[in-house]
């Protein structure tokens, strides 16, 4: 059989460009295969929001006042008349001393001064009566100046008297020990029957006031410049409190005091906050975290810590993206926010397309792209 030429000619030419072309899509294969792919990522568009920073500090609760319940005449108690740990006005009678002597000494002073009064009396009379006389010239001079000295003295006894009636009925009055403040009460340190003197070394009890109530805290004098600095004319900025069991407290105070020296042993300055405790949640001795508010509602930069990465030299960065890849971008971090957020003082600005997730999967100049654009910043370290 005759096989034509032509044909089997035209069909190696069909072959051969049917090999050729599998040849090139093999390549184009390959090369795609060998191409980066792209990382899906959520980013955070940059935009200044308002914020409120604070400036976290260690404190402890003190009193405004503390007040020692202390006798001032010498006796044996009688009543206790408050309930240990309750609220007392200024001037309750807290205890009863046992007037008993005491009001024996009002009597007998009163009667000093009647007799002394009445000497007085006496006297003053014969003193006006020899005054007539001498003018008359019916008795000396000498005789009625006698009589006039002695009217003088009479005066001044009479003076003493009553002196020493005012001193026995204080002395009386203080049989009952009064609050010489209103506050709060603390336990009592003797009981019915105990002989108590004045002005004795150990106090009977003691007041303090608890609403409002003060905050002392210490800050290192760099970090208190830091603060003024940033307050501005602001210089009673407001003052949260945060409990010993990390809640916060619902009353806001008010920094009253920064102390006018710094201490040369720590280097450190002593502030003072005053806070409303209407109800007694905080207590003197105990020990808070007191948040001095630095920036309230202060347009700021802010990114969750997670998102941040710090080198070997400190230097912080993220991860921006920049014409489709991945880009370290440098950042300078300020203070703390919210406990997980730092503020961004420089670095970022409006609209940096800032990455929030796969950041473990990310190298710089890696291609990406974005799934998700998260204004509200709510994306953690995935």
């Amino acid at each position: 059989m005759r096989v034509n030429r032509f044909n089997v000619g035209l069909l190696s030419t069909v072959l051969a460009i049917g090999i050729a072309g599998c040849d090139s899509q093999s390549s184009e294969s390959q090369q795609q295969s060998k191409a980066p792919q792209a990382t899906p990522v959520e980013v955070i568009t940059m935009t200044k929001k308002p914020t409120t920073m604070y400036s976290e500090l260690p404190a402890r609760v003190v009193a405004t006042r503390v007040s020692e319940v202390r006798p001032q005449v010498t006796g044996i108690l009688q009543k206790r008349l408050f309930e240990e740990g309750q609220l007392v006005e200024q001037g309750d009678v807290l205890y009863q001393i046992d007037p008993a002597p005491y009001q024996a000494d009002v009597n007998s002073a009163q009667a000093a001064h009647v007799k002394a009064k009445a000497d007085e009396a006496v006297l003053k009379k014969t003193a006006l009566r020899y005054k007539d006389l001498v003018q008359r010239k019916l008795i000396s001079q000498d005789e009625y100046d006698t009589a006039d000295g002695n009217w003088q003295q009479a005066k001044a006894q009479s003076a003493v008297a009553q002196a020493a009636l005012d001193n026995a009925k204080i002395s009386l009055s203080y049989t009952k020990v009064t609050a010489p403040i209103s506050g709060r009460i603390d336990i009592s340190n003797v009981t019915e029957g105990a002989l108590v003197t004045a002005n004795q070394e150990v106090a009977l009890t003691t007041i303090q006031p608890l609403d409002p109530i003060y905050i002392n805290m210490t800050q290192s004098s760099l970090s208190m410049a830091k603060i003024k600095k940033t307050l501005g004319s602001n210089d009673n900025p407001k003052v949260g409190v945060k409990l010993e069991d990390g809640t916060e407290y619902d009353q806001m105070g008010t920094l009253t005091f920064s102390g006018t020296k710094v201490d040369s042993s720590t280097g450190s300055v002593t502030l003072r906050a005053k806070v409303p405790n209407p109800d007694s949640i905080l207590l003197p001795g105990m020990f808070v975290r007191a948040e001095i508010v630095i920036a309230d509602q202060k347009p700021m930069y802010t990114l969750s810590q997670a998102l941040v990465n710090f080198g070997q030299g400190g230097q912080a960065t993220v991860f921006v993206v920049e014409d489709g890849k991945a880009t370290i971008r440098p950042v300078k971090t300020g203070s703390t926010v919210n406990g997980n957020k730092w503020v961004i003082e420089s670095g970022l600005k409006d609209g940096d397309q800032v990455i929030s997730s796969n950041l473990m999967k990310l190298r710089p100049d890696a291609p990406v792209s974005i799934v998700s654009d998260d204004n509200d910043a709510k994306s953690t370290h995935k």
